[in-house]
């Protein structure tokens, strides 16, 4: 308990104590009389001793009483106030941080247990009102809803479980804003937010600060405060691709953060299958306000088969879950292209240059009839078995009868496929057109200029909702892509061969990106699989009812997608194994990282960001001081309690 107006109390203690206790030191002024005896007056006596000044105490209930009566009074006028997380009638919200971050062992031992306890104490200090427990990491989530109750606030606190996530506070502040909407609307106190965490919070660059508007936020900070006390070493990026002319050949990127005050030298090892391949000695820079201290690192071996490929530093920090980081590598791959032309053999020499294991060329009509052939079998997967199977199809001006089950590319030339339509050149439109857009972050498109490019009478495709432009030229669309049942088609509405595009290098590049995005589908960019925790996974994997199941540092379900499946969020760090089910490699066992710079950082932060109340953008400071609840009523009511207990003495004594 303090005081919020000691000064007052102390100066009207020092008039009115002394005051009192003076009353009971004057001597009377009384009348002198003569009188025959003094016999019966021995109690005048007494009392015109107890008067004279100087002379001691004797103890004295009404004094005892009067004393209690001015000292409840005079803290009363001191303002008591004790700690409380509310006012009386306010709702309290208690957002909890298990982000990976608060795995860090500065806390006792961790971050996180920190934070129940100060949550745990948040609760202890309600005073009748009423809290909702919330949890947040990738997600929000309520853990106990508005309730009185303590216990079972403090049991909801303590069923917040660690995570390897990152920490988004947004979705949290979304749960809890129709609460604090509701308290603005009925003019009560604004609704009490306690953000426990240690302050790494993910928010992308371009959006806005964090709000919520109608409540007060309060950022109890946990963790170490001071930032020479942190220290912690993390893998921030890690990634591994396949030489495209030479599979075989691996190469490994890693990059490497120092998020402690001093210098510091570690080992980082690369293993494949278990077995260390290299060891790297890397010194790394302190961090600074400037940021962290980074090292890249680069990697080579050579592996044809499926593997796991890890890679970790053996310094001992604050935080495990950044210190390795693993990926499943997929076997090498070369691919094999069907290649179906209508006229010149360009294309065939673009797609043999671009270093593709086999490619095989073959007329519509020998096309036609080996579909034909396939379907009265069963299907075309039948024929794919049957020539060694392709993994895509170029088809150069010609459309084939029916859809190939097979990622493909045409050029000139459109699928039968519905709402997809190649619509021909009007007599109207400009003979030579620029291609005025292109989307740059495509797969297909990537590293791809089309600004000089010019076509011929290109005309232009009426696109499916679902399908995505990826070029436009002056008439329309005239590069598309477009999906069905699995198999992507990308369709270009011009022949290659009528326009200045094979002049420039972007062609060849536009070629390789095809034949690799349609031939090795997800494997495309990278040649490994790896993904990041708080991710919901879609794999591409069968799945009978509910038998199939990933086990590793936590146990998680499947449930079936379309063709595939998909994989719950993923809550830890560590490598999963398929259980209960036939699953082929890669997708055996899924490699899951942190690979999050903002998770990795664990020094202190001084200042939420957030904007609360009608004040718009604002900053939670670190701020573990609770809401003080002013008590005086209390002493007032006790003392008019002692003052009529005076008076009954009094009156008594008088009776007597």
């Amino acid at each position: 308990m303090g005081f919020l107006s000691p000064l007052t109390a102390l100066i009207a203690a020092a008039i009115a104590v002394p005051a009192l206790v003076a009353l009971y030191f004057l001597k009377l002024r009384r009348r002198e009389v003569v009188v025959p005896s003094t016999l019966l007056w021995r109690k005048a006596v007494q009392d015109m001793q107890v008067n004279a000044p100087f002379q001691k105490l004797r103890r004295n209930l009404l004094l005892l009483l009067q004393l209690l009566i001015l000292g409840a009074l005079l803290v009363a006028m001191a303002r008591p106030a004790i700690d409380a997380a509310a006012a009386p009638g306010q709702r309290v919200v208690i957002l909890m941080d298990h982000s990976a971050s608060m795995n860090a062992t500065d806390g006792e031992p961790t971050r996180l247990d920190e934070a129940r306890r100060r949550a745990q104490a948040i609760v202890d200090s309600l005073d009748g009102a009423a809290a909702m427990v919330v949890s947040f990491a990738e997600q929000a989530r309520v853990v106990e809803q508005f309730t009185s109750d303590r216990s079972r606030l403090r049991e909801a606190v303590a069923r917040v479980e660690a995570t390897d996530q990152r920490a988004r506070l947004i979705p949290a502040l979304q749960l809890i804003e129709p609460y604090a909407a509701e308290a603005a609307a009925d003019d009560d106190a604004a609704l009490m937010v306690y953000v426990v965490t240690d302050g790494r919070v993910h928010r992308p660059a371009s959006s806005p600060p964090l709000s919520l508007q109608g409540a007060r936020i309060r950022y109890v900070a946990v963790g170490s405060d001071d930032a020479a006390a942190v220290d912690n070493v993390g893998i921030v990026a890690f990634s591994a691709r396949r030489s495209f002319d030479e599979p075989e050949q691996v190469r490994v990127l890693a990059r490497v953060a120092n998020y402690g005050p001093r210098e510091l030298t570690t080992d980082l090892t690369l293993r494949v299958d278990g077995s260390a391949r290299r060891v790297e000695a890397l010194r790394l820079a302190p961090a600074d306000e400037a940021g962290p201290g980074t090292e890249t690192v680069q990697f080579a071996f050579t592996s044809e088969d499926a593997a796991l490929v890890e890679i970790s530093h053996d310094h001992r920090d604050q935080l495990a879950a950044d210190d390795t980081a693993r990926l499943m590598l997929a076997p090498a791959r070369r691919l094999r292209v069907l290649l179906v032309p209508k006229g010149n053999s360009f294309l065939e020499r673009v797609i043999d240059s671009v270093g593709v294991r086999e490619l095989v060329t073959m007329s519509p009509d020998r096309f036609e009839q080996q579909s034909a052939a396939s379907l009265r079998r069963g299907g075309w997967q039948d024929t794919s078995a049957e020539a060694g199977g392709y993994d895509a199809i170029v088809f150069d001006r010609y459309s084939p009868d029916d859809v190939p089950p097979v990622d493909s590319l045409y050029c000139g030339a459109a699928p039968p496929m519905d709402r997809l339509t190649l619509r021909p050149a009007r007599d109207d439109d400009p003979a030579a057109q620029a291609v005025l857009d292109w989307q740059r972050g495509h797969s297909v498109m990537r590293h791809v200029a089309l600004d000089h490019v010019v076509l011929r009478r290109p005309g232009r495709l009426a696109v499916p909702r679902d399908g995505r432009i990826l070029a436009t030229a002056q008439t329309g669309p005239v590069i598309a892509e477009v999906q069905r049942d699995g198999v992507r088609h990308i369709v270009a509405s011009f022949d290659v061969m009528e326009s200045n595009w094979p002049l420039y290098v972007s062609f060849p590049v536009f070629m390789s990106n095809v034949v690799q995005v349609l031939g090795l589908g997800a494997l495309a960019d990278e040649a490994a699989l790896a993904y990041r925790t708080g991710q919901t996974v879609a794999l591409p994997v069968p799945v009978a009812g509910d038998a199939l199941r990933y086990e590793g540092p936590a146990t998680l379900a499947v449930r079936p997608s379309g063709a595939g499946a998909v994989v719950e969020p993923l809550p830890r760090v560590g490598l999963y194994r398929a259980r209960g089910g036939e699953v082929e490699p890669p997708y055996d066992r899924l490699a899951v990282n942190l690979l999050n710079a903002v998770e990795s950082d664990i020094r202190p932060v001084a200042e939420l960001d957030v904007a609360s109340g009608g004040t718009g953008q604002a900053t939670a400071a670190r701020d573990d001081s609770p809401v003080r609840r002013e008590v005086w009523p209390w002493f007032a009511a006790a003392a008019l309690a002692v003052l009529m207990l005076e008076w009954l003495v009094y009156t008594r004594r008088m009776h007597v």
